[in-house]
């Protein structure tokens, strides 16, 4: 066998393992829920998802509808804008609204494609969320502050098995809109990890679905309020829970729910019951 027929061959292989896995005619990413994974979008592509996220707590609960787009600057570049619509109760008290605005980019550094159909994936992100939302009402519908996320994912992903992980760091600013405060919230470390399954393998014009187990959580330390902690803010808490992803062609539809398993708060402050989240996106 020639060297220059092995390596036609070899090509081949690699070019029909990656037609299967879904990325030569890539339509939707296939990341968690509740995370982030490395997944760009391709170049001058446009990603819009509609999400609904409610988190329910011991005497209230926090809901919202995100609007979410996607802009492909390169096939490994993306940027991003997210506009919510949130509703929040707290015990007698409730108020809806447009929450905080936050503008999003993506940079997916390292790819690497495998013959057997299996791909790496490295990405750095960063956000910052803008003051945007409603601070005069009660509950508040934004946090008055101008913050700013920055980290790192990775994933793995083949044409049965998914692996995900993420590492972020949020860095929260002062009060824009009350000063006078001088209140600010704790910076945090936001974590994730995710596995997940194909149930059953399909062609790209057919149905698709794919189940994850999502672990996420956010380690936080306290608020201060004229550079004094405030006992009662801050702590860790670590949620898991399943999710899944039906996508057909360039749709997708995704869901999940997921509970507190350890919930380290310091002082006094109402523990979470549940998040659930369930979307819907389209990739033209």
């Amino acid at each position: 066998m020639s060297y220059k027929f092995k390596k036609w061959k070899g090509r081949l292989i690699l070019s029909m393992s990656l037609y299967l896995l879904g990325y030569a005619n890539f339509a939707v990413a296939h990341e968690p829920i509740f995370g982030t994974g490395p997944h760009t979008i391709y170049k001058d592509g446009v990603g819009l998802e509609l999400k609904y996220e409610r988190e329910q707590s011991q005497h209230g609960y926090e809901q919202a509808l995100h609007l979410h787009a996607t802009y492909g600057l390169t096939a490994d570049w993306a940027v991003a804008v997210e506009v919510p619509q949130v509703k929040k109760i707290e015990e007698n008290q409730n108020a809806s609204g447009t929450g905080d605005v936050m503008l999003q980019t993506k940079w997916r550094f390292y790819r690497r494609d495998y013959a057997e159909g299996r791909q790496d994936q490295v990405a750095l992100l960063a956000a910052v969320k803008f003051p945007t939302g409603d601070t005069d009402s009660e509950p508040s519908l934004g946090s008055g502050s101008t913050d700013t996320i920055i980290g790192f994912t990775v994933g793995r992903e083949s044409r049965t098995l998914y692996y995900f992980a993420d590492l972020r760091y949020r860095i929260n600013g002062e009060n824009d809109k009350k000063a006078s405060l001088t209140l600010k919230k704790g910076n945090a470390w936001l974590y994730g990890a995710s596995f997940g399954f194909r149930p059953w393998l399909s062609e790209y014009w057919e149905p698709d679905m794919v189940f994850l187990m999502e672990l996420f959580g956010k380690q936080q330390a306290k608020a201060t309020l004229k550079n004094k902690a405030l006992e009662n803010t801050g702590g860790h808490t670590t949620f898991v829970g399943p999710s899944f992803l039906w996508s057909y062609k360039n749709w997708m539809v995704t869901g999940g729910v997921s509970v507190p398993v350890m919930q380290n708060l310091n002082g006094e402050q109402e523990k979470q019951q549940y998040q659930f989240a369930l979307g819907i996106e389209l990739h033209l």
